[in-house]
């Protein structure tokens, strides 16, 4: 009787083989590689599992090259063995030793120049904890391929299945058994993503449940906002950043401390995304709360671009509200509950959708009034908010297409994928990717810092601001990073950008990967741009009697006016 396909002997061979010598060579690059700079500085722990994964990849990488190195006839019989296995690999790993300190220095001068004070292991312990790390990583991928082999013997056990891959000649029975495996392999797969799918239902399950609290909330000084008596959005549709949002509003008497002129009471409206099912109805909810509130009579009207979550940044509505004297309304309209990180990975286009529309049927109400009683339409958006608002126009449109109807367009902190951040980095008249000059300059500006959007001119008349920090990976990740060397890491580099970072394929995708999870930045770095939006917005509006003066006095009053959130 024949030997079956999948016996014990190929358990054994699956997780008591030796490590591959190649693999453990090209696991030193792998991990040397992982430990340069990328634009943030990275924290023990992050540092050890990328340069785990970097070294677990080199060895998948070596690995490969080894297996295909025995396949070939004419190598076959040309192994390594005994001592030029360790010979080989100990000649790989001596100069990984050596760069490790190097690593570990350049994280630490990272963190010294963008103000992220921190500590960092050993040479010693970082190597070790990596190597380890990496170990497991590779026991983990041996396991799964355990798995499939134990699934398809398993399955070979049953007699018809057993009789179909052992008949008719070696070469089909071994292109059967080979059937058996992928089918097992994909079975394996099934298994695995259904585990996912299922961890991330209770997750959004989560977050809906917080979208719902309503602890720390007050109805009390509603006024004619959304949620308040005779609102089309009652206060339970609001979601819980919709109701810190309508029931924060800056009052007359705080405006005018700052501006040291007459205030009105401004607006706020919000549109739940549990108040109707889809994105239109969502929308034309929000043109109905804005004639209910007669929201066209204003000088301004703001269309606010949500975060994942729904949530406003309180500087920025505060601004937009002290900027114009409180002749403002200001409307947003929800689309998830989830944060904006996970939106951005698993479902772009539900932002996207919302924003669009409610742009779009905005102006198209706003149109409808005559010419001299319209209020001029200004445009916020935030992350994920920027990256969803610009899905309103295509990416061969202009500055000019998107200034036709609004008057200022405030776009913090875009992510890499936004359509007309994207576009325009790359049709760019001059300047580098971090700072691209948009056309002629003067309809759009791209603005790396507070500091240059409190020291810019005014624009002349419509005008587009996008702040966008050098270093952050919000801005500057996206899956192109895979196999593409982006022009933002040619030279000359961002300010805040490490001097020796260094473009490697698939590493460089997976450090700024790592950078949009490592937290902790102080303003103006990374994705950290709470001082950004008072000046941005105060530049881009410049109503009449504004001055810079004015601003500073906001920047300084702002943190005084911050509400709760979240």
């Amino acid at each position: 009787m024949s030997v079956p396909p999948f016996s014990p002997p190929l358990r054994r061979r699956v997780v008591r083989a030796p490590l591959s010598a190649v693999g453990m060579a090209l696991a030193a690059p792998g991990y040397v590689i992982a430990m340069t700079p990328s634009l943030l500085p990275r924290p023990i722990g992050l540092l050890i599992v990328l340069a785990s994964v970097g070294a677990a990849l080199g060895y998948a990488v070596g690995a490969s090259i080894g297996w295909a190195w025995r396949k070939l006839p004419i190598t076959s019989s040309r192994q390594l063995h005994g001592s030029l296995r360790l010979i080989l690999i100990v000649i790989a790993w001596i100069p990984a030793l050596i760069f490790t300190p190097i690593a570990i220095n350049w994280q630490l001068e990272q963190q010294f120049e963008l103000d992220m004070p921190g500590t960092l292991a050993s040479t010693l312990i970082v190597l070790l904890a990596s190597l380890a790390f990496g170990l497991v990583l590779i026991a983990i991928a041996r396991s799964i391929r355990l798995g499939t082999n134990s699934l398809a013997r398993l399955a070979t056990a049953i007699p018809p299945l057993w009789r179909w891959t052992t008949g008719r000649g070696p070469q089909r029975q071994y292109r059967r058994v080979m059937i058996v495996r992928v089918t097992a392999t994909l079975i394996v797969i099934l298994l695995f993503n259904s585990a996912i799918g299922l961890g991330f239902n209770r997750l959004l399950a989560s977050y809906e449940a917080i979208n719902a609290d309503t602890s720390g909330q007050s109805q009390d000084e509603l006024g004619a906002n959304s949620g308040s008596t005779g609102s089309l959005t009652p206060w339970e549709s609001l979601g819980r950043e919709g109701r810190f949002f309508v029931s924060n509003t800056m009052q007359p008497s705080e405006i005018s401390a700052i501006t040291k002129t007459p205030a009105r009471t401004p607006i706020r409206l919000y549109v739940g995304v549990d108040q109707a099912p889809s994105p239109q109805e969502r929308s034309d909810l929000a043109v109905k709360e804005l004639d209910r509130t007669r929201a066209w009579d204003r000088e301004y009207l703001a269309i606010i671009a949500l975060t994942g979550t729904g949530w406003v940044e309180p500087d920025a509505i505060n601004s937009l509200e002290t900027v114009t004297s409180g002749d403002i309304a200001s409307i947003g309209v929800q689309y998830s509950a989830v944060p904006s990180w996970i939106g951005f990975l698993v479902d772009q286009e539900t932002t996207q959708i919302q924003n669009a529309d409610t742009i779009h049927t905005i102006i198209e109400a706003w149109r409808t009034h005559p010419v001299d009683h319209r209020p001029k339409l200004v445009l916020f958006g935030e992350s994920l908010g920027a990256f969803g608002s610009q899905a309103a126009w295509n990416s061969s449109s202009t500055p000019a297409d998107v200034l036709a109807d609004l008057s200022s367009v405030i776009w913090i902190g875009p992510p890499a994928g936004s359509v007309l951040w994207k576009a325009w980095q790359a049709d760019r008249t001059a300047g580098p990717a971090w700072q691209p000059v948009i056309g002629d300059g003067s309809a759009a500006r791209v603005f790396i810092s507070s500091e240059e959007l409190l020291t810019a001119s005014a624009p002349a008349g419509k005008s587009i601001a996008i702040a966008a920090h050098p270093n952050d990976p919000v801005v500057y990740w996206s899956w192109d990073l895979l196999f593409n060397r982006p022009d933002w890491i040619d030279p000359p580099l961002g300010p805040g950008v490490d001097p020796n970072i260094r473009y490697s394929w698939i590493i460089t995708c997976l450090q700024v990967g790592m950078d949009l999870v490592s937290g902790g930045e102080p303003p103006e770095v990374g994705h950290n741009y709470i001082g950004a939006s008072g000046p941005a917005i105060a530049l881009t509006l410049s109503p009449p009697g504004w001055t810079k003066a004015k601003t500073i006095a906001m920047q300084e009053a702002l943190a005084k006016y911050r509400y709760m959130t979240g």
